[in-house]
């Protein structure tokens, strides 16, 4: 059985209007050298939000790391 998550990554930039960043944002997203590996996470039905880096040792941008989970 599986659980529904939400899953937050934030980022700031400079951008000249709301398309222009939602697009540079998901480029470094689906940039494979992107080290865009830290997420907030939200377990359904759960009050516990963790922070999960999938690559604290920012080693291995691919997310297949030793990841770090910790609570908000």
């Amino acid at each position: 059985m599986t659980t529904p998550y939400r899953i937050i990554w934030e980022i700031e930039l400079d951008a000249d209007d709301p398309v222009h960043a939602a697009r540079k944002a998901l480029a470094l997203h689906r940039d494979p050298r992107s080290w865009a590996t830290v997420f907030t996470v939200h377990p359904d039905g759960d009050t516990q939000v963790l922070t999960v880096d999938l690559d604290p040792k920012h080693l291995d941008p691919s997310g297949n790391g030793t990841p770090r989970v910790t609570p908000v």
